[in-house]
């Protein structure tokens, strides 16, 4: 006797995410005709389509969330990679967790997919601007039973039940701090941070907390720009290459965004790698090599396996109607060439 498609057979055929192929399977709204003759040709190719909706409904009683990102591209990838490895460990606990990239959307957009997945699952995982736009669609989410947890970023803590991620604030001042040290012997150091937006109250945090720092502990150092850089390359790169023009020196820069192939090209271009302290977060495609390189001096980063542990436990808590805490703080990590995995 043939044995059952799997879910895996069905997503190699399809190309379609685990939880798209179980929406079909189960005839949950929300799914496109084309998606759903997808999936039955895939049925037919492995000879069977009756077992294979037996099985999908047979873990109808899963949870399923989905983690909207409207983030960096480089930054999203490495997201989507870290939750296709831990698939079969959600897969055990009964959690399916599907990324949705969000790269470059508006608002608006943000806030459509939030209502979609309002009707769609069990919760939302989601980094996002906190906007009045996308935090009333949170809001509703939550109004609905299901549940809402940040990360990486907040949003108005009304809009969410859980905040998960590093403290952001702490994390500026570990840049100021690293860079501060570095450039103490200076009598009169430059330094800039590069934001995308204060929408992302992470971007705001860091700025806050990298400021603070510098003024309390090393007030010698003059921040001299904050660059606007909209969490691309292209445009970071035209904005460092602006501020460099006009200003010429700098010491430190400090980068709470993303494009950092932008800002790491600008600087090449002013003869300034290695000469300008380089600070910024996240460990992608994107800044490992130029970590390893010698262009970035330091990574702040987290434990992306953990914090995506920790989102879904938070979303299942919550569903449930467990109690769960405002802030699940992840430990903020630093590395140089010389300590990267």
């Amino acid at each position: 006797m043939k044995s059952k498609p799997t879910l895996k057979q069905l997503m190699e055929i399809t190309q379609l995410s685990r939880a798209t192929i179980d929406r079909a399977l189960n005839d949950r709204p929300g799914v496109h005709p084309r998606t759903r003759r997808a999936v039955e040709a895939a049925l037919k190719q492995l000879g069977t389509g009756s077992a294979a909706k037996a099985a999908g409904r047979a873990t109808q009683n899963a949870f399923e969330f989905r983690l909207l990102a409207q983030a960096g591209d480089a930054f999203t990838d490495e997201l989507m990679r870290t939750a296709d490895a831990l698939s079969t460990e959600f897969d055990a606990r009964g959690v399916r967790l599907e990324v949705v990239r969000c790269v470059g959307a508006s608002d608006d957009e943000v806030a459509a997919r939030v209502r979609q997945a309002t009707a769609e699952v069990d919760g939302i995982g989601i980094i996002c601007t906190n906007t009045p736009t996308t935090s009333s669609a949170l809001r509703e989410c939550k109004a609905a039973g299901k549940s809402v947890v940040t990360l990486i970023t907040d949003v108005d803590a009304d809009a969410r039940h859980t905040y998960v991620g590093v403290n952001n604030r702490a994390a500026g001042q570990a840049a100021a701090f690293l860079i501060g040290r570095h450039l103490q012997a200076h009598p009169s150091p430059d330094v800039a941070v590069i934001v995308a937006t204060f929408s992302y109250t992470c971007h705001e945090d860091r700025e806050i907390g990298f400021r603070s720092l510098l003024r309390q502990r090393f007030p010698h150092v003059n921040l001299v720009e904050v660059i606007k850089g909209a969490d691309s390359g292209a445009a970071t790169y035209e904005a460092t290459t602006h501020f460099l023009k006009a200003h010429g020196k700098l010491d430190g820069i400090y980068n709470v965004a993303g494009g950092n192939e932008g800002l790491a090209a600008a600087l090449r271009e002013h003869d300034l790698t290695g000469r300008t302290l380089y600070v910024t977060h996240e460990v992608n495609r994107i800044t490992e090599p130029l970590l390893r390189s010698d262009a970035i001096d330091y990574l702040l980063t987290q434990d992306m396996p953990l914090m995506l542990r920790t989102v879904v436990d938070h979303l299942k808590a919550a569903r449930e109607g467990s109690p769960v805490p405002s802030q699940a703080i992840i430990p903020i990590e630093t590395y140089s060439r010389y300590s990267l995995y």
